[in-house]
């Protein structure tokens, strides 16, 4: 934003700091908005007011490890109904929850909001980050916007990592797999001053060689090159006081984007011809093989105080995120279109919480303040060509609280409410390949105001049964194409009915849901005909989603651990008309792209003598659209239902740890990402099938895991 929104948020807050009255968020706890209590091998996640209305799922920090999860894209299926598709890069992650899913272009909100220790990574170009050195990983589902300031309609995914007390304690991973893969980790924490003052560093660098050859260089361009780091700083000068600064940062630097052409185009350039389809999925035809490099820099001033009758806590964040991108965008051998995408992102941003102290028991409650800045200037065009340039700015202001009281110590009765205010403005100047340069220049605001109600009845502390409604809202904006059309809002009324249940003192849990979300100006991504650089964001009119969620973990004997998450969704279109390509097109009635029917995680553990254990997953996704407008296309536009099996073998002692891993056993082939850019026009016109990225093939890999 070029004017003092978040010069004068930030002093404001700084400001308050020096009197005492606010703090940053303990690194102990989720101060933004924590998800129901837990325990994540022996990391307990403290429990947040009126945790009892939302289903949730808890993955441990073991699991955070080579060969079973490395990246946000690795946690599909791994809660009931969340899937993880790749966006226009095989990097970026695009999350599909309950018939709301994201797109591929940046343009628009998260349907997903995340957190990494407090701080929100709310885009949909950060959130690429590795994950190592990992406590635990929480996902509450459906709206939590009156506890959490940057949630999205789909829910709030909390990502802790391992934090230091007075002990010291570190550990380092090798790994080596297939495709020269390699990946080094380390990570140390302790005390420098004890109980007062304390340090946690943790470093990641990995790096592979491609998948897909490139038959007309007769190479491997799509490698990946990995370079992340973290630092934490906590200070505890009194009892009540914990503050804290950390600073992390990411380097990416990859080759060729994979991206498979099932189907012909013709060339329109004399001498006219038809150039023939990819032969395969990993076997393309590129005249270059092109870069993708990105960087990310975060800070973020965490400060708490605990007040006693409340805790008050603060989270004042910086963001600098920035890619550059150069790729063959007519996805042939010929030398037509060499595309490049320069967008850079800089956000501030600031968290402010008061809510009822952890001792709190009849009623429960939380008020927070949520503020976002976010300046986007997008660079892109064609190589030798005039480049479109663009700087969109935004500002959201949201308030937000939400209290339960609890009645005859079994019924818990909740209210919230979140009032959002959103200021949008875009400037610059577009090409269109097909009439030249425009200017662009608008601004608009928009708003929403949205409660939250819920029910839960406890027959036993065990057992409990709840219900709740809420309202779901994404802001709407400005496409960054040369008639400078806005889209709307999307606004959503989400219903949910759930279960939950523990005995035999957690042996076994069981989280049962069932949901209903009627969504108003649903966003949908279509790609211009025109340029597939440029993107546009429209409003179906109406989308109705339902479904059924079951999480289940059973350790019926000390050695065997047991895990099931299955969903089952169906998103249907009720209203949409699509003019994307001129003429209008109906498609009511048809199933929402990239919303998988169903998905299953199916996983076993078992612990051998001498401390070895074997460990298996079994991932099912559904059967999905890959294109929802409705057009006439030679190549696929569904991805049948597909399983991928990942193993391990290994043995584990206190302080050491190796195994064999293997993901994608039986190399099953499927695709995780596809755009539509229609007819086209121009000099590469008439393509007749989708571009599509292939999901990951069949790997083997070795790690070792030393800890102090």
């Amino acid at each position: 934003m070029k004017h003092l929104g978040a010069p004068l948020v930030i002093a404001a807050v700084a400001g308050l700091l020096q009197f005492g009255l606010v703090s940053v968020t303990a690194q102990q706890t989720n101060e933004t908005g924590q998800l129901p209590s837990v325990t994540v091998e022996g990391v307990a996640t403290p429990p947040i007011p009126q945790a009892d209305s939302s289903a949730t799922t808890v993955i441990a920090g073991t699991e955070v490890r080579p060969g079973e999860i490395t990246s946000v894209r690795d946690l599909s299926a791994l809660a009931p109904n969340l899937t993880v598709f790749g966006a226009n890069d095989d990097r970026t992650p695009k999350f599909s929850i309950r018939g709301l899913r994201e797109n591929s272009f940046g343009v628009g909100e998260p349907v997903l909001g995340m957190y990494v220790d407090d701080v929100p990574y709310f885009d949909l170009n950060s959130r690429n980050i590795p994950l190592y050195d990992v406590a635990g990983i929480s996902l509450a589902r459906g709206e939590q916007g009156t506890l959490y300031g940057a949630s999205g309609v789909g829910g709030v995914m909390s990502i802790t990592t391992r934090q230091p007390g007075n002990d010291w304690h570190g550990s380092g991973t090798l790994s080596f797999g297939d495709y020269n893969a390699e990946s080094y980790q380390i990570g140390a924490g302790g005390a420098l001053i004890s109980n007062k003052l304390y340090l946690n560093l943790s470093g990641f660098y990995g790096f592979r060689d491609g998948y897909v050859h490139n038959l007309t260089l007769n190479d491997y361009p799509d490698t990946q090159d990995t370079l992340s780091g973290r630092a934490e700083l906590l200070w505890t000068p009194s009892e009540p006081w914990k503050i804290a600064f950390s600073a992390s940062g990411e380097r990416f630097h990859d080759g060729f984007v994979p991206t498979y052409r099932p189907g012909q185009f013709t060339y329109a350039a004399p001498p006219a011809s038809p150039v023939p389809p990819d032969p395969g999925s990993f076997a393309v035809n590129r005249n270059l093989d092109g870069f993708d490099d990105a960087s990310d820099d975060n800070q973020a001033l965490k400060v708490s105080y605990d007040a006693g009758p409340a805790i008050i806590s603060s989270v004042t964040t910086h963001r600098d995120w920035k890619q550059n991108l150069l790729q063959d965008f007519d996805f042939s051998a010929l030398p037509i279109a060499e595309g490049f995408s320069q967008p850079r992102i800089e956000q501030w941003g600031e968290e402010l919480h008061v809510k009822s102290p952890e001792s709190a028991d009849t009623f429960k409650w939380l008020a927070g303040f949520y503020y976002l800045d976010n300046d986007l200037r997008a660079d892109s065009g064609y190589a030798g060509a005039t480049p479109s340039v663009t700087d969109a700015d935004g500002q959201t202001y949201a308030g937000f609280g939400q209290g339960t009281y609890t009645l005859f110590e079994k019924l818990d009765l909740t209210a919230g409410l979140r009032a959002t205010f959103d200021d949008r403005a875009i400037h610059g100047s577009v090409v269109n390949p097909m009439g030249g340069a425009a200017p662009v220049s608008a601004s608009a605001d928009f708003s929403a105001l949205q409660p939250k109600f819920g029910v839960a009845w406890h027959f036993t502390p065990q057992t409990e049964v709840y219900a709740s409604v809420a309202q779901g809202y994404q802001s709407g904006g400005f496409n960054s194409f040369i008639n400078n059309n806005a889209y709307q809002p999307a606004r959503s009324w989400e219903y949910e009915l759930g279960l939950k249940n523990s005995c035999d003192d957690n042996k076994y849990t069981t989280h049962a849901a069932l949901f209903y979300t009627d969504t108003r100006g649903y966003q949908v991504i279509r790609v211009s005909p025109q340029d597939p650089l440029v993107a546009n964001l429209l409003n179906a009119h109406r989308v109705a989603s339902y479904g059924a969620e079951l999480d289940l973990t059973a350790k019926p004997v000390e050695c065997l651990e047991l895990g099931a998450a299955a969903g089952y969704t169906r998103a249907t279109y009720k209203n949409f008309v699509d003019t994307t390509s001129g003429a209008p097109v109906q498609i009511a009635g048809q199933d929402v792209s990239f919303v998988p029917e169903f998905t299953a995680d199916l996983s076993a553990t078992c612990h051998l003598p001498w401390h070895t254990y074997v460990r298996a997953d079994v991932i099912g996704i559904g059967r999905y659209h890959l294109d929802d407008s409705g057009a006439t296309l030679s190549g696929p536009t569904t991805q049948g239902s597909y399983e991928l099996v990942n193993a391990q073998v290994g043995f584990a002692s206190k302080y050491f740890e190796a195994c064999l891993f293997a993901r994608n056993v039986f190399d099953r082939h499927y695709f995780s990402s596809a755009q539509n850019f229609g007819a086209g026009t121009g000099a590469a016109s008439g393509f007749n099938s989708l571009i599509l990225q292939p999901g990951d093939p069949e790997t083997w890999g070795v790690a070792i895991t030393a800890r102090f």
